[in-house]
């Protein structure tokens, strides 16, 4: 952000719509994930705009109902956080709250999050999700059978070229039931009070 900032001090406007650029239109033909939508409706405005709002709300619902959860504090407080810093020992005990296991799993379901409302998903990005299906599959509580039938679904979905209507809805239909399993596994899991249960419990 400092190395732009003659930039964008100057060019912002140019800045800001090329590297977000919400009015580029991609390519039918390419899409992994949404072949199965007809393509007239790919290329339209309020389909692109329909994702970028359910992208929003669903960082917004995880962050609300699941990541802030070892704060224990409400979103505004947290907002507040970062103008007026807490206690050293609020900190601490913080810290102590947002474990690896958390910390994982917060990083790669936002991952997740995105490519499900991504507006078209090309071959390269299966990279970024191969490798963390496991896991988030693993952390959503499936049946370990369950498990690998979707890992395995997936990946004959994405090998699959060019993509077609029942690998297309493969594709999204996997991101969406890791999207809301581990939403779902992780509500029981990492709420504070539980937390907090297995710690005394540890003790």
């Amino acid at each position: 952000m400092l190395t732009a900032w003659p930039f964008t001090t100057k060019y912002f406007l140019s800045y800001a719509s090329r590297a977000f650029e919400f009015s580029r239109v991609f390519l039918f033909k390419w899409t992994v994930n949404w072949r199965f939508v007809d393509e007239e409706v790919f290329l339209s405005k309020p389909f692109s705009i329909g994702l970028l709002v359910a992208h929003g709300a669903l960082l917004t619902l995880f962050a609300a109902t699941r990541w802030l959860a070892p704060s224990k504090m409400s979103v505004i407080d947290n907002i507040k956080s970062l103008y007026i810093q807490p206690s050293p020992q609020k900190q601490g005990d913080i810290a102590s709250r947002v474990t690896p296991r958390f910390i994982l799993t917060t990083i790669l379901t936002a991952n997740v999050i995105g490519m499900l409302c991504a507006r078209s998903l090309h071959y390269q990005f299966y990279a970024l999700l191969a490798w963390s299906t496991p896991f988030l599959l693993w952390r959503a509580g499936l049946h370990p059978i369950l498990q690998y039938v979707l890992w395995g679904l997936q990946e004959v979905a994405w090998n699959i070229y060019p993509s077609t209507t029942a690998s297309s809805l493969t594709v999204v239909a996997i991101l969406f039931i890791q999207v809301a399993a581990v939403w779902y596994a992780t509500g029981s899991q990492d709420t504070p009070a539980r937390i907090d249960k297995k710690k005394r419990h540890a003790e």
